[in-house]
């Protein structure tokens, strides 16, 4: 499985249910990565899009039985994802409990590091900062409306 993030420089991913920031040029990034593929997210990550994203399976891992919006395929734990990555390329785009659970179960990273701190309430693990994760692409640093970022890639070593 790939995971997928946007973070801050303390590794923050969202506030108040919402992304932190949206930068035009990291969502169409976003798009080409996950076109065609499937999309695992928690029910939070999935209420905060703006609708079924087109040309990716949409699957959520949800603890409410009777969540079942139309379109989207619903899991009920980490076993059941876990046996849906056996199946097919998945892009892991969180949230912050999501990406903790099923981080063991990524190989790559795609990370846009944007240089702020705005006030994030939602977390993903620091891969800097965990020994089985290394960086191995830093792209320069680019700007958008203001907003400094930069992409990186991460590779697990298993």
């Amino acid at each position: 499985m790939t995971l997928i993030a946007a973070v801050d420089n303390r590794w923050g991913i969202g506030h108040r249910g919402a992304p932190l920031l949206r930068i035009p040029a990291d969502l169409r990034r976003f798009k080409a990565l996950t076109m065609g593929h499937a999309l695992l997210m928690g029910r939070k990550t999935f209420d905060s899009l703006p609708g079924i994203l087109p040309g990716r399976a949409h699957v959520v891992l949800s603890r409410d039985p009777d969540f079942s919006p139309p379109g989207v395929a619903v899991l009920h734990g980490l076993d059941q994802a876990r046996e849906f990555l056996r199946t097919r390329k998945v892009f892991l785009i969180g949230g912050g409990e999501i990406y903790a659970a099923l981080l063991d179960d990524c190989a790559l990273a795609f990370i846009t590091k944007i240089d702020a701190a705005p006030q994030a309430d939602t977390f993903m693990p620091d891969l800097d900062a965990l020994p089985d994760w290394t960086m191995t692409y830093e792209g320069p640093c680019q700007e958008a409306d203001g907003i400094s970022f930069k992409y990186c890639i991460y590779e697990h070593v298993l």
